[in-house]
């Protein structure tokens, strides 16, 4: 097997790793306290943060995931496989949605990360979080439902920005620097 290929299934192992783990920690949070769990949506920040790592090629991993979580920790989203599944395609999509939007109206090219700002990713997660709950309103709204247009969307951004922003946080302010100073004066961390 090639490096290239073990690379590529590295890095969607990784990226269905953690957006399944984010998932878990969710259901984890459902089970102690709703309100934290309707207001604070984690696995978009991990997408996010996997795509601006890996780049786009870790869909595969993010789409496998969110299905997985849907059928594994949703009960199959209880009988809905075709809107579960919809609505999985639409979260994983989201974010490259909107990174390749931010692309094209020349925001910011998240492929080279030494380019990107904070406002570069709160711009992300504000758009994505946006994307994937305008997405996800047009998959389940019927008719016939009593979806109210208004508390859905508001629901869906709220817990995506504050779960997006809470995960790139951590990240960027304990999880790096615990590394940096773990790995502290090692020649590889070195470009």
């Amino acid at each position: 097997m090639s490096a290239l290929i073990k690379n590529y299934l590295f890095e969607n192992i990784v990226a269905f790793l953690s957006v399944f783990l984010a998932a878990n920690i969710m259901i984890l949070f459902g089970k102690l306290e709703m309100g934290v769990a309707a207001v604070l949506y984690l696995p978009l920040g991990v997408k996010i943060l996997m795509y601006l790592l890996f780049g786009y090629r870790v869909l595969p991993g993010i789409l496998l995931a969110c299905i997985t979580s849907g059928i594994v920790l949703l009960n199959s989203w209880n009988g809905n496989l075709l809107i579960g599944f919809m609505s999985s395609c639409a979260g994983a999509l989201a974010p490259i949605i909107t990174m390749w939007a931010m692309k094209v109206v020349k925001v910011c090219d998240f492929s080279n990360l030494r380019n990107i700002d904070f406002r570069h990713i709160l711009s992300l997660i504000v758009f994505t979080s946006v994307i994937s709950a305008l997405l996800k309103f047009s998959i389940f709204y019927d008719a016939n439902s009593n979806i109210n247009a208004i508390d859905f969307i508001v629901h869906y951004i709220t817990g995506d920005i504050l779960g997006g922003l809470l995960v790139i946080y951590l990240v960027l302010k304990i999880i790096v620097p615990f590394i940096s100073k773990l790995y502290q004066g090692k020649s590889y961390l070195t470009p």
